[in-house]
């Protein structure tokens, strides 16, 4: 299910030189842009980008938006097609890090893979990778399953268990 029918390791990859479930890269999955009043904020940054006129006066008054940190990649790159997305997490000990995605917006493991599911929430920037899954309930559950068991000690090679 990881690897196959679900496709987490398209950006929770995993192997010996990097055990950690991500590809340490940003994506888009549309993590709160349903949000009430991120499309209005979004299209004044992505204007405020294309003109030119981002500079640390421009970018404080947009922090005084209430979904400001939604922009995500975009504060740093001020590229309008990083408005929403945030770096991959590690699924290493997931289980004990609810509530879950970068607002906690979802509160179990299970919502996390309806909202995968269901292809994330739609919107310009929306990472080509997302799509809905049509997993049936029991593969929910078994990748449910399949996070807890990420939980534990970090390998034993790993470099700070030196």
């Amino acid at each position: 299910m990881f690897q196959g029918k679900a496709r987490c390791i398209t950006c929770h990859e995993f192997n010996r030189s990097n055990p950690f479930f991500t590809d340490n890269k940003y994506h888009n999955i549309g993590v709160a842009m349903n949000k009430e009043g991120f499309a209005d904020l979004a299209r004044k940054a992505e204007l405020l980008a294309k003109q030119g006129q981002l500079d640390k006066r421009k970018l404080d008054e947009l922090a005084l938006d209430p979904a400001y940190s939604e922009l995500g990649r975009f504060l740093v790159t001020f590229n309008p097609k990083d408005i929403g997305a945030f770096k991959t997490p590690t699924l290493r000990n997931v289980e004990l890090t609810a509530p879950y995605m970068h607002d906690g917006s979802e509160a179990t493991l299970i919502d996390v893979i309806e909202f995968y599911n269901r292809g994330g929430n739609e919107n310009p920037n929306l990472s080509g990778e997302m799509r809905p899954l049509n997993l049936t309930d029991q593969e929910k559950q078994d990748l449910v399953e399949f996070l807890k068991a990420l939980t534990g000690e970090f390998p034993k090679d790993f470099p700070e268990n030196k």
